[in-house]
């Protein structure tokens, strides 16, 4: 039998769904455990294209039984992977493990495990291929066997991609090993050998990305030996996909240390080989696993499922054991499970922010173009352009998942932000109003950077989308935020015109002096490939003139002109022509560029914006970039302290030099030259800002 979800039916639970059509019934309901009560081993689920749920798992019942289900609550057996006719001929005696369910290039990828009990050299790993998740699967046949890599009982197969490669773990109480595997996904990758990640002590892998961490889950103990099982969940973490993943103490995995998740309780025995977590639409993590019920363990490991807590950047289960009864997944009905055009999860980005909600929204065009956001610092996570052979190339570097961005303490990133209050660097942190001097915080070599410690960028803004090609992100920064007076209320608007521009306007009033100075902070490698440096990337500014900076980045005061220096980029000049100059002080001190120019197209307190401000061009993709605003100055930054140690955007590790900002802004530090043009806002004035990045190819 499997159990149904039993809904709560209140006169305020219906009065608060009728306002909520388009949620599932299933995300007001209670479930209880086993979710299948049926013998369904080492199960691994999937979101389909529909946005119903699969779940696999050892053929228990033969053949691989797979299980449908719209909730992830109540589940229903639509048939098996294989039958007698198809099912994998190699290894004929034995019997089909531990399947890992994938969908790669728009089919679904069956790895499993093939062996006999006890045979623990004849074992391997095979894979199989549908075009739909409920079959049928054409075996692919067997990638390796335990005796052909030299590693005994190769079973437990898990598939992940990370940096734009595909690889595959696996492992059995002789190691967890990990490998990559060709372009196709459905063999190892000539010339690779695996890499060990943890030690003898687990089985059942599965890595989870998040947060700038990955989290190595496994099951240490026996697994299948009924009431004696001493099967339990365990979890380490790394910053490395190939390690080193350390339990809370910062003891290695690979010497057998561990953190227990899960372990046995009055309910289930034996709880492991969990399939991997699933989140729901509400972004909240759920956990299917199997295990004996202590109460008839002869039925067999049937499956359960306990949600998810993340606390100190380390995972628990609510309650701490396996629970009877539980709150169900929130499922939308209207919810496909299919990522964006840039490989995205809209459920990876909703979450509970100081309290408030965040959101993923997309932005697309007639022409195939997509622009994702999230109201969290009002931030471009990805963009989605065409190279000059009609490949989609994500061209803008940022995190997968809210839980990277949020952790701004250990994660600090100004990812595509929309910055504020104050863009860029005010001297000491101080500025003078009306004759009051007021400190600021001074967070960047003693001055105040981007708005302080808690900037714009940290803040979650109320997001709306307006339709298809346009969102509006606002907040209400209070008077005394980071020190700056005045309440002001912001706005940011972000349109995805037809012509491939990304039209974005800013707008700020006040109720007390203040200053002002908003900006867009997107990382851009047109090359599409972020995992190197971008230094043959061509960049163009519109300018005779610059703002030198001290060693701390703080302006002199004085405008220099570019002619005859490694500034002047009045015609498209490759960055590698001087980015790395250790003769000129600007690029020596700041490690790159790292600039503010003073643009052509502000003529005497008037912006041109016809005319193109900067542009920014990749040889490689035929990826053009230009720039248009009425700002008078755009700083630009080479990504000089990006380092590659941490996890971006599905894995990718970003360099020195991977990237550049156009930021069109004021001037640094305006508040405090007067000759410059004026950030000062004042009651009853309105703050406009405006810029367009607009793409093309040649």
């Amino acid at each position: 039998m499997i159990h149904s979800a039993k809904p709560i039916f209140t006169a305020t639970l219906l009065a608060w769904l009728s306002l909520l059509p388009q949620l599932s019934l299933a995300q007001t309901a209670t479930y209880s455990n086993p979710v299948i009560d049926i013998s369904a081993p080492d199960p691994t689920v999937i979101r389909a294209e529909d946005g119903t749920f699969y779940l696999y798992a050892t053929e228990d019942t033969r053949n691989v039984p797979i299980y449908q289900s719209v909730n992830l609550v109540d589940w229903k057996q639509v048939g098996t992977a294989f039958t007698d006719a198809s099912r994998p001929k190699w290894l004929p005696k034995g019997g089909i493990w531990a399947p890992d369910i994938q969908r790669i290039g728009g089919k679904y990828y069956l790895y499993y495990s093939k062996s006999v009990w006890g045979g623990e050299w004849d074992a391997g790993i095979g894979v199989a291929v549908s075009n739909g998740p409920a079959g049928p699967f054409t075996d692919r046949g067997c990638m390796f066997t335990s005796k052909q890599i030299g590693i005994q009982n190769c079973i437990d197969p898990f598939y992940i991609e990370d940096g734009g490669k595909k690889y595959l773990f696996f492992g059995s109480f002789h190691g967890i090993y990990g490998v990559e595997l060709s372009a196709d996904g459905l063999h190892v990758k000539q010339g690779a050998k695996p890499r060990k990640i943890a030690g003898t002590f687990m089985e059942a892998t599965y890595i989870r990305r998040r947060g700038g961490y990955y989290y190595l889950f496994g099951s240490a103990g026996t697994c299948c030996e009924g009431a004696r099982s001493t099967y339990r969940v365990t979890v380490g973490r790394s910053k490395s996909l190939f390690g080193p993943y350390v339990d809370k103490s910062g003891r290695r995995l690979l010497d057998n240390h561990y953190e227990v998740l899960l372990g046995k309780s009055d309910n289930v025995l034996g709880p492991g080989h969990n399939a991997g977590l699933i989140t729901d639409d509400a972004g909240n993590d759920y956990m299917f696993y199997h295990g004996f019920k202590a109460s008839n363990p002869d039925a067999g490991r049937v499956v359960w499922l306990d949600r998810i807590n993340w606390a100190g950047g380390w995972p628990s289960v609510v309650g701490n054991e396996t629970s009877k009864t539980g709150t169900a997944p929130m499922v939308k009905s209207g919810n496909r499970g299919m990522p964006t055009r840039s490989g995205l999860y809209p459920n990876d980005f909703e979450a509970n922010v100081g309290g408030k909600r965040t959101h993923l929204y997309t932005l697309v065009n007639s022409k195939g173009m997509e622009v994702c956001l999230t109201n969290f610092g009002a931030r471009i996570v990805s963009i989605m352009v065409s190279d000059r052979r009609g490949t989609l190339r994500d061209v803008v570097l940022g995190y997968d998942n809210i839980a990277q961005y949020a952790d701004y303490q250990h994660f600090g990133s100004d990812f595509g932000a929309a910055i504020g209050r104050y863009a860029n660097r005010i001297n000491q942190g101080r500025i003078v109003v009306d004759g009051k001097t007021m400190q600021l915080p001074r967070n960047n070599y003693g001055h105040c950077l981007h708005g302080g410690f808690t900037g714009w960028q940290y803040q979650v803004y109320d997001g709306k989308q307006l339709n298809d090609s346009t969102v509006e992100m606002s907040l209400v920064s209070p008077d005394g935020d980071n020190g700056f007076p005045g309440t002001v209320h912001a706005t940011v608007r972000y349109m995805l015109t037809a012509d491939n521009a990304i039209d974005i306007r800013y707008e700020a009033t006040t109720d007390k002096k203040t200053v002002i100075n908003m900006t867009n902070h997107s990382y851009f490698n047109l090359n599409g490939n972020p995992s190197r440096h971008g230094e043959n990337q061509v960049l163009y500014i519109n300018a005779d003139r610059y703002t030198p900076a001290d060693t701390t980045y703080m302006p002199t005061g004085k405008m220099l002109k570019v002619s005859g220096t490694p500034m002047d980029f009045r015609k498209p000049t490759p960055l590698s022509r001087n980015i790395n100059n250790q003769r000129f002080a600007m690029t020596r001190n700041a490690r790159g560029f790292d600039h503010n120019w003073c643009l052509n197209t502000w003529h005497n307190g008037q912006p041109d914006e016809r005319a193109v401000a900067a542009s920014l061009y990749s040889p490689q993709t035929g990826i053009m970039l230009q720039v248009f605003t009425n700002e008078p100055g755009i700083q630009v930054y080479t990504g000089n302290f990006l380092d590659a140690s941490f996890a971006g955007k599905h894995g990718y590790r970003y360099p020195k030099h991977s990237a550049v900002c156009l930021e069109t802004q004021h001037y640094p530090d305006s508040p405090n030259h007067p000759e410059w043009p004026n950030t000062w806002l004042e009651p009853g004035q309105n703050y406009s800002s405006h810029c367009v990045y607009k793409f093309s190819v040649r």
